[in-house]
């Protein structure tokens, strides 16, 4: 299995910068695939319906994205739930442990109806199955969680902080043993 990498990725010359105005800086979406043919249907549906705003970044793993998610900067993460290093709801829930305030929308080809209910139960804003998610709805269900979160109104439920911290201490403390690509 090779390891998990992280890439960024500008704005391709035919989207043009142009239209973003200077106040309103470019949104970064954080894009957890290890499949690049979904790595470039996601990058073009940015460039072909998001007019600009949107800078994508793209980890190859789940540790390689975690690492990205501690450096800060990100808007919005995109999240694949049949990743190598991790899959289904587990995913999901490392990336909520390192950003619970950052939306999570799921793009996956998961199409068990267990997993969405899963995952729905954790408070993800949005559960997208890959061949059936067209270019203009990947961007409507993320102007539609940038929206809601920027709101205050995120769907997403609230644990009693004083209950998670022990869980979450312990869980990455053993994810980071477990992953065999980050340096402890």
């Amino acid at each position: 299995m090779a390891s998990a990498e992280f890439k960024e990725y500008a704005p391709s010359e035919s989207s043009s910068r142009a239209t973003v105005p200077a106040e309103n800086p470019q949104t970064c979406v954080l894009l957890i695939e290890d499949n690049e043919e979904a790595m470039f249907l996601v990058r073009m549906a940015l460039q072909e319906h998001g007019k600009g705003v949107y800078h994508l970044e793209w980890a190859t793993g789940l540790s390689a994205g975690l690492l990205r998610l501690e450096k800060g900067g990100v808007d919005l993460v995109l999240l694949d739930l049949g990743l190598p290093e991790s899959s289904g709801p587990a995913s999901y829930a490392w990336v909520h442990e390192v950003a619970p305030d950052i939306p999570i929308l799921v793009l996956t080809g998961d199409t068990r109806e267990e997993t969405e209910f899963a995952i729905a139960a954790s408070g993800v804003e949005d559960f997208l199955i890959k061949d059936e998610v067209s270019g203009s709805l990947l961007l409507q269900a993320i102007r539609a969680a940038l929206h809601t979160t920027k709101r205050g109104d995120s769907k997403r439920m609230k644990l009693v902080k004083a209950q998670e911290k022990p869980a979450r201490a312990k869980k990455e403390r053993s994810f980071v043993a477990a992953s065999p690509n980050c340096k402890n």
